[in-house]
């Protein structure tokens, strides 16, 4: 099934929740993460079938309940790759990432100089930390 141009409250609460937890779960987990919400075992089926439909959700494993499996389930995307999905189908595409890194950092109502220089170190300083996570995992 294709993908929609964007989720859900439901779709998105769901996969913000399997984002948070970070490991795999199955269905009755899930109820058990979504009780306190007011989510019922019918919504949780709709959503999750939607999602995995769509290519959203992928399954990682099986477990054993009794006389039956569950399937594992776990996001097949990273919450920065949905939301980045989501904005590029909104219009939004590489042009647009020094406007968002400046919104990001509260200093997009600055004059263009201003704005651009605090950008320009903040994406530097992400750069020069990726590099030394580089350098340590190539020692390792």
């Amino acid at each position: 099934m294709k993908k929609k141009d964007c989720l859900t409250q439901r779709e998105e609460e769901l996969l913000n929740i399997l984002w948070e937890i970070n490991e795999p779960l199955t269905s009755a987990e899930m109820a058990q993460q979504l009780e306190s919400e007011g989510w019922t075992s019918a919504t949780l089926f709709k959503t999750v079938r939607s999602l995995s439909d769509m290519g959203y959700l992928k399954i990682t494993g099986l477990e054993k309940n009794t006389k039956t499996y569950s399937r594992r389930l776990a996001p097949a995307l990273t919450k920065e790759e949905y939301y980045a999905e989501v904005m590029m189908k909104r219009g939004m595409g590489i042009k647009s990432i020094a406007d968002i890194t400046a919104a990001f950092l509260g200093v997009a109502d600055k004059n263009s100089s201003e704005r651009d220089a605090e950008v320009i170190a903040k994406l530097e300083e992400i750069i020069s930390t990726l590099r030394k996570s580089g350098e340590k995992q190539d020692a390792d």
